[in-house]
């Protein structure tokens, strides 16, 4: 009965040793990282804070939570009522965060359930992130039933892919609802250190698929797209729709289109993309010059995103 007790407290021992040297070196690398964001512009501030999460995990809290980010064109700033980050003690490598809201983006009220985002480091410049929200309610911009989000940093590539459901656009002369949105994209992983400058000079985001769904209305596509130099979309999508008149439907409120807009576009799309073996309808998004197009003829203009 001694040696499996004695053998019991020393492995007790052995891990409380364990838990509070890692605990110690948890607390002095998080410090050490916020110096360092801080240094380039990413500043994380809590009105309180506090550590525990004795004797299997190491628990973070920061309440009244502020995340801000600075560079040469703009502060974008994040608040939330509470961030608690989790990670066990046997894989420090990937953390938990937990948000509480209410939130607010740039002076954006945001409410939602609590979201969940998770970390993963995997070597010394590869990651994993992923997030997931539900109920979210951006104050006169737009709701969503769950909003996913899921990024890998990896070879220099930067791996990304979101979906959601029961998306709801809140702008009351423009009302648009999306039963389901989902996108698969590549881009350069500079984009994490210089976000403005490499979207600005053309760095390309590669959409390998992205599909939207509402009701019986299906529409698929993949292409590039970037920003030109006066910051406005540019690039071109291949797409396809199994039901034109539906997606016709979609679109015209969207782009103000009255039906004689309508019924061209459709004729000219489906007459010139239309397989009658698949019945699916093809044509390209264009966007140049400042206008969007679809196949040839122009849908609206675009003003620059930023």
């Amino acid at each position: 009965m001694f040696y499996p007790l004695a053998g019991m407290i020393l492995l007790s021992a052995l891990w409380c040793g364990y838990w509070f040297i890692e605990f110690v070196g948890a607390k002095e690398l998080v410090q050490a990282k916020r110096l360092e964001f801080k240094s380039q512009g990413l500043q994380l501030d809590c009105a309180t804070e506090s550590w525990s999460g004795f004797p299997f995990r190491f628990e973070f809290q920061c309440d009244a939570a502020s995340l801000q980010f600075t560079n040469a064109n703009e502060t974008i700033k994040f608040q939330s009522m509470k961030i608690l980050a989790v990670a066990q003690a046997y894989n420090p490598f990937h953390i938990l965060l937990l948000i509480t809201g209410p939130s607010a983006a740039n002076g954006v009220e945001l409410t939602h359930e609590r979201a969940l985002i998770s970390v993963t480091v995997n070597g010394r410049d590869n990651l994993d992130v992923s997030s997931e929200a539900t109920k979210i309610n951006a104050q006169d911009l737009f709701s969503a039933d769950q909003l996913n989000f899921y990024g890998r940093k990896i070879n220099g590539k930067l791996d990304l892919a979101a979906n959601t459901e029961g998306l709801t656009i809140l702008d009351p002369n423009l009302p648009i609802s999306i039963a389901k949105a989902a996108i698969i994209a590549q881009t350069n992983a500079s984009l994490l250190k210089q976000p403005y400058a490499a979207v600005a000079t053309g760095e390309p985001l590669e959409i390998s698929s992205l599909k939207i769904s509402q009701g019986p209305v299906d529409l698929t596509a993949q292409g590039k797209i970037f920003l030109d130099p006066q910051h406005r979309l540019a690039g071109k999508l291949s797409s396809q729709t199994n039901d034109i008149d539906g997606l016709m439907k979609f679109i015209a409120p969207i782009f103000a289109l009255n039906e004689e807009d309508s019924a061209a576009i459709k004729n000219l799309v489906s007459l010139t993309g239309t397989d009658p073996v698949t019945n699916m309808t093809k044509a390209d998004f264009t966007a140049r010059d400042g206008a969007l197009y679809w196949g040839l003829l122009k849908l609206a203009d675009l003003k620059p995103l930023y």
